[in-house]
Order: structure tokens, then C-alpha cells, then sequence
């Protein structure tokens, strides 16, 4: 074998090749060729497809561009809906375009689903489509490309109505949108079909009546009768410029007149008798409330550059007067310039006239009191400034209920310097308490005193003569008179021993901090007692001793003990 012949003949053989088409000769056996694109994307399968038919499928395809707005036309039942061929954004048709696909819905703002899929365009040259439709509807379109994506739907236009097939035209379903400008002329006009309702407010005027056409005749729904316009000639009726006095008149079923509008006002009658009254004559309107019977009225009232607003009531009798009455009144005073409220007791013919309560407020201080203009010195009121309230011209009664509270109370807070308590006459104070709490007075302070002669309880081996206790203020005196009845008390060197217990004073008169010491004496020798916050009195010394009834019969001794202390 020539190798080198070999080797060169494959070499030719190799090169022919290369130059060759290289599917000439290939074919695809029972399989297919997946071709993707620049990202690696799967883009179409030719060949044997899954579900073993042969075929070219275009998969994964964009979205296409969304159509053109469509145009619609009314058709004979249904609609005419019509696409150019184009694309929004003037966007070319791409290669894997399908078919424009047509919904419609009667619902405004639908969205596009199988449901509203009417109609197919499948030529990009455009076309129409007819849609059978009822009533009114709104339509839409968008493209759908070779791999089954669809486009963003283009905007829903709409309603439009099907043109009515001949014997379909029901009631109502002819609207003002299908009737052409001047269609309807006077021939098509039956007689008497235009009645007053279809009439326009305001649209015949006086050149569309006929001279002398009106004349004093009945016209429909009232009367003219000369100058006077009525409802009716009696009974209820409402009259226009009755006997020329320019006034509008209501009368009820009995022919009484209820109601007035006129130059002086407005003025309306209840069925009941009762009146209202509106006033606009003045400076302002004012109101007046009358009752049924019209013998007593109210007025509400404005008055003032600035509108001050006043309320009265009916006026009544008050001793030699009247016209009295109460008022309130509130706004803002330009003589005083101060905005304020009042609610006073006054007269009708006089309202500087003042005489019982009355409450009076503005923007720094409200004053609550009892006025008489007539007698000042009869006048009392409580008054209220920022931080401080002051009565004047009035003394002050604190009655209050049985209270564990004190029936006056003053706080004052910390840092407080001034007084707690100044009582003064004349501006000279004559009692004070100071901030400390300490009292000082001009005159004598008397405190409260009491006394008694009964409840002092004697101790074995005495007997009472006699028992007087004083109080005045927290300090307290008691004299104590006793008889020694038991035998001779001994001292020994001035002392008693063991000490002897000779009286318990009364709960109340006794010492309230501790044990007190005091003397006594029975006209021959002295000694020394105390006396405990349990009232006990006991004898602990004596210059001699002490005889005793029972040792020596008509010589027991009388002691005397005295003492002062002060309780807490």
C-alpha cells in the first residue's frame, strides 16, 4: 500500500468536503430541530412537534404592539367595528404577527377575556368585523402574535347602540342622539301634544302670544280681576295688592287673613292665633313672638354699629312698674370698646332702669350681683378678674351642713408671702394672719371658755368637799377640795410611801402630753401631787403627816390641790 497516495486523497477528499452544503444531502428522522436565539432562548421547533405531528411552531415569541383605537359604526343589530392595519406608535407590523382580535362588553371599563371575544381580523391590511349586539356596548382590540402572546389592550370606547332592525323599536329606545337637528317639523306634530309641562320656563315670551290674545277672563289656576291678582274671591285664598295696598295676603278657610308680606315686613299667623313677626324697618330686622291670645310678646333685636344682639321677654308687673322684663344682651360695644353678654332686670320704657340679679361679662371680668339703680347702697356683686374675686358692697353668710370639711378653707401655695387672713375697717386691718399662721389683733382676743363642778371621782380613804375646773382656750385650771376619811397617811422625811392615789378628774379636764406636778396644802403642813393623762391624782409628799378621820374622829384633815396646765 502507497501511503503517501492515501494520505493525498483524503486530503482532497477532505476539502471537497468543506465546500459543500452540508443539509444537500441530510434529512430529519423522526425528530426535530430546536432553534433559539441570541440569548439561548427557545424561539421555534420544526419537525416532529410533542404530539407527533410535523410542523414549524414559533414559541416564546414578545408580546406584539397594542392596535390602533378602533372605529365603530352602528350596523342593522349590532355593530360595525372597524381596524386600519395600524399600530400604535406608528410601530411596524412584526413577522410573527397573527390576528387583532375584537371584544366587546355593555359593561364600561370590561376587560378583555374569553367572554368578550367577539371576532377575529387576521389580515395586518385591516378590516371589519360586524358584532350582533342588543343595546348599548364598548369596545376594544388587541393583537395576538404566532406564539399565542397577547398585546395591552387598547383603550374601551363607547357606548354605541345597534341600529334597530324594522318591528324591534320598543318604547323609550329612539333617543334625543337619534333624531337629526330640525327633523321634526309642525306637520309631524300631533294636535295637543305639546302641553304646558314640554314648555320651557321662560320660553314663551310676549312675542309668541297674540295681541289681545289675554283678556280678564279665567286663565287656568287663578284670577285677575282689574289690579288684584287672588287665588280665589273668599275662603282660603292668597291675594295680590288687595285694595291697592301693595301687599301679598294669606288667608285661611274661614276667609281670616294669617299671613302678610309687605313694605313692614313679614308676618304669619298660626292656626292657634299665634303670631310672628319680622321687622326689617330698622337699623336691622328685629322678631316679635306673640302668644294666641296677642296680649303678651317677645322681641328678639339687633342694635348697634356692631350688631349687638338683644333678647326680651314678655313685659310684667314688679310693684309700682309695669313694664318690667328681662334681657340679655351680647356683642361688642363700640361706645365702651369692649365686646361683652349681660342678662339684666329692667324696664321697657327704661332700660337704665335696674333693679334684681343680674350677670355681666366681657373679655377681662364677669360680675354676678343684685343692682338697684334707683338705691346703690342696696347693691351686692361678686366679682371676677384674672387670678382674683372680689365681693363688694355686700356681707357674706357661710351656712353649711354638719361636715367632717372645714366651713372655710384657704390654700395658698408654696412661695406664698402675703397674708392668709386680713379683716380691716375703714382700709385698716384689725385682725390678720400672716403666712406662718400667725394671728395678730388690734383689739382683744377672747377665747372660748367653759367650767365645771361635777365627775370628779374620789379615791378610797377620801371624800369630796368640793370640785371646780375651768377652761379658757387650751388652758385648763382645777381646784380639787377633799376630806382624808380613811386612817393617818404617814410621811416619813417629807415623803409618802408608797404614794397615795387620791381622785380621777373627768375625761376632758385632764392633761393631754404628760404627767403634771402641782402642791397642795390642808392649812397645817404642804406637800406635792401629780396628776397623769389618765386623770389619776396622786399624793407623793408631805411636811407631816396627814390625819385621817378613821385614826382620829373629827380631826381628818381637808386637803387642797390646785392646778394649771395647758392641753394640746
Amino acid at each position: 500500500m502507497d501511503i503517501g497516495k492515501t494520505i493525498a486523497r483524503i486530503e482532497r477528499d477532505l476539502a471537497a468536503l468543506k465546500s459543500a452544503s452540508r443539509l444537500s444531502h441530510a434529512s430529519i428522522e423522526n425528530t426535530a430541530i430546536m432553534v433559539n436565539d441570541g440569548t439561548g432562548s427557545l424561539r421555534a421547533i420544526v419537525g416532529v412537534q410533542a404530539d407527533g405531528t410535523t410542523a414549524v411552531n414559533v414559541v416564546n415569541g414578545g408580546a406584539p404592539p397594542v392596535p390602533s383605537t378602533p372605529t365603530v359604526a352602528p350596523a342593522v343589530g349590532g355593530l360595525a367595528i372597524g381596524w386600519d392595519g395600524k399600530f400604535a406608535n406608528s410601530t411596524p407590523c412584526p413577522l410573527d404577527w397573527a390576528r387583532v382580535e375584537v371584544h366587546a362588553s355593555p359593561t364600561a371599563g370590561f376587560v378583555p377575556s374569553v367572554v368578550t371575544l367577539q371576532a377575529t381580523i387576521e389580515t395586518p391590511q385591516g378590516g371589519i368585523a360586524y358584532v350582533p349586539f342588543t343595546g348599548p356596548g364598548y369596545v376594544c382590540l388587541l393583537s395576538r402574535n404566532t406564539s399565542g402572546t397577547a398585546s395591552a389592550p387598547t383603550g374601551v370606547v363607547g357606548p354605541y347602540s345597534p341600529r334597530p332592525v324594522a318591528g324591534e323599536i320598543g318604547v323609550g329606545e329612539i333617543l334625543s342622539t337619534m333624531i337629526g337637528d330640525g327633523a321634526v317639523t309642525t306637520p309631524k306634530l300631533f294636535a295637543n301634544a305639546v302641553t304646558t309641562a314640554k314648555l320651557a320656563v321662560g320660553s314663551v315670551d310676549a312675542t309668541a302670544i297674540a295681541v289681545d290674545a289675554l283678556t280678564g277672563k279665567i286663565i287656568t289656576g287663578g284670577t285677575i280681576t282689574g289690579a288684584l291678582l287672588q287665588t280665589a274671591a273668599s275662603g282660603q285664598r292668597i291675594t295680590l295688592n288687595e285694595a291697592s295696598a301693595n301687599k301679598i295676603l294669606v288667608y285661611n278657610a274661614s276667609g281670616t287673613a294669617i299671613g302678610e308680606l309687605s313694605a313692614s315686613g313679614l308676618l304669619v299667623k298660626g292656626t292657634n292665633g299665634a303670631i310672628i313677626q319680622l321687622d326689617p324697618n330698622d337699623a336691622f330686622p328685629n322678631l316679635k313672638l306673640t302668644n294666641t291670645n296677642q296680649t303678651a310678646s317677645a322681641v328678639i333685636n339687633v342694635s348697634g354699629a356692631n350688631a349687638v344682639l338683644g333678647m326680651n321677654s314678655g313685659l310684667f308687673t314688679a310693684g309700682t312698674n309695669t313694664d318690667m322684663k328681662w334681657r340679655t344682651l351680647f356683642g361688642y360695644a363700640a361706645s365702651a370698646s369692649t365686646d361683652f353678654w349681660a342678662a339684666e332686670r329692667t324696664r321697657d320704657g327704661d332700660t337704665s332702669f335696674l333693679l334684681g340679679g343680674r350677670i355681666f361679662m366681657d373679655g377681662t371680668s364677669a360680675q354676678v350681683g343684685f343692682r338697684n339703680s334707683a338705691d346703690i347702697t342696696q347693691d351686692a356683686v361678686l366679682s371676677l378678674v384674672a387670678g382674683r374675686a372680689s365681693l363688694s358692697k355686700a356681707r357674706l353668710t357661710v351656712a353649711v351642713p354638719a361636715s367632717a370639711n372645714p366651713a372655710l378653707f384657704v390654700n395658698a401655695d408654696t412661695g406664698h408671702t402675703g397674708s392668709l387672713l386680713s379683716l380691716a375697717v375703714n382700709a385698716v386691718e384689725k385682725v390678720g394672719v400672716d403666712k406662718d399662721g400667725n394671728l395678730s389683733a388690734s383689739g382683744t382676743i377672747t377665747a372660748a371658755s367653759s367650767n365645771t363642778t361635777t365627775g370628779l371621782v374620789a379615791a378610797s380613804g377620801f371624800t369630796v368637799n368640793n370640785f371646780y375646773a375651768y377652761r379658757f382656750g387650751k388652758v385648763v385650771a382645777l381646784d380639787l377640795y377633799l376630806k382624808r376619811s380613811g386612817t393617818t397617811i404617814s410621811a416619813t422625811s417629807g415623803n409618802i410611801t408608797p404614794d397615795v392615789q387620791i381622785a380621777t378628774v373627768p375625761a376632758g379636764w385632764r392633761p393631754t402630753h404628760t404627767t403634771i406636778n402641782a402642791a397642795w396644802d390642808d392649812g397645817t403642813s404642804t406637800g406635792g401631787w401629780v396628776i397623769g393623762t389618765d386623770g389619776i391624782c396622786t399624793l407623793r409628799t408631805a411636811t407631816s403627816d396627814i390625819i385621817g378621820e378613821a385614826t382620829s374622829s373629827g380631826n381628818g384633815r381637808n386637803l387642797r390641790l390646785h392646778i394649771t396646765f395647758i392641753q394640746d
